[in-house]
């Protein structure tokens, strides 16, 4: 369900929001959807990039997929932001949830 806001928006995201509705020929609160749906996913871009939210997190705030926020962080020269010491320990976890499982006992 879509929410109307009312903002008070400054000249310069006027000028702005009217640049990319000629340009992209579309109305103007078309050109304002499409430029907070850029802002939200620099957002998530940067919280990624941080470390502070998940891939599954940025797509969310991104109102993306998973697989199109990976396309989304490469365009934005991200290319992950799992430290190797990260890394080893989801290859150990998934060991142990191997074994756990061939040997039929439950994960603790």
């Amino acid at each position: 369900m879509d929410t109307v806001k009312s903002v008070r928006l400054p000249s310069e995201i006027v000028r702005t929001v009217k640049d990319r509705a000629r340009r992209e020929r579309v109305d103007e609160s078309t050109a304002i959807r499409q430029l907070l749906s850029l802002g939200g996913e620099r957002h998530a871009v940067e919280l990624y990039r941080r470390g502070e939210v998940s891939l599954g997190e940025a797509a969310r705030i991104a109102d993306s997929t998973t697989r199109d926020m990976i396309e989304i962080l490469l365009r934005h020269g991200v290319k992950g932001n799992m430290t190797m010491e990260m890394q080893l320990e989801a290859q150990e976890t998934m060991r142990r949830l191997r074994k756990e499982r061939s040997s039929g006992t439950s994960p603790k």
